[in-house]
């Protein structure tokens, strides 16, 4: 399953939004089970790959506010995004290079379990989607890392399913 990537150049992205949606179990009777738990993660990496920070359920800002997470869905509930990750990409520290989006299911459920997971990568000005990933297609994975957006001279580039430093 590959992510799918949408035609665009990125070098004029300032602002973008990861979403993360999943549907909650259905009612069996009086048996009821309980709703997965998939996290949004964001992880900023200078240009050696350090980790710089973590934005998630857990921290749900970075220092200067240019990361907001939105806060920790434990249902999956929501009529459309469940979790959300807003990165004002002009307004990141000098010191970040990359910015490393994932979704981790907290409870170890694998994804496949997981009914309408999906996730995209969207312009918050526009937007537009950028890149959207059907989790539920990852068979027994429990994570993965849905796209890396690398900083350079000319702007940002969008790696969809890259892990830190491998471009």
């Amino acid at each position: 399953m590959e992510a799918m990537l949408h035609d665009r150049p990125s070098m004029d992205l300032k602002d973008v939004v990861m979403g993360l949606h999943w549907s909650p179990p259905p009612e069996r009777g009086r048996l009821s089970v309980e709703p997965a738990n998939l996290d949004a993660i964001c992880v900023l990496l200078d240009a050696r790959g350090k980790r710089l920070d973590g934005i998630g359920p857990g921290r749900l800002a970075n220092a200067n506010g240019s990361v907001i997470h939105t806060g920790d869905s434990r249902t999956g509930a929501s009529v459309w995004d469940d979790e959300r990750i807003f990165v004002f990409l002009d307004a990141l520290p000098p010191a970040v290079h990359e910015v490393v989006f994932s979704v981790v299911s907290s409870d170890q459920r694998p994804f496949c379990d997981v009914a309408g997971a999906s996730c995209h990568l969207s312009d918050c000005r526009t937007e537009e989607e950028l890149l959207k990933v059907e989790l539920t297609a990852l068979g027994h994975l429990t994570e993965y890392c849905v796209v890396t957006l690398q900083r350079s001279l000319s702007g940002w580039s969008i790696r969809a399913g890259a892990f830190p430093g491998s471009g």
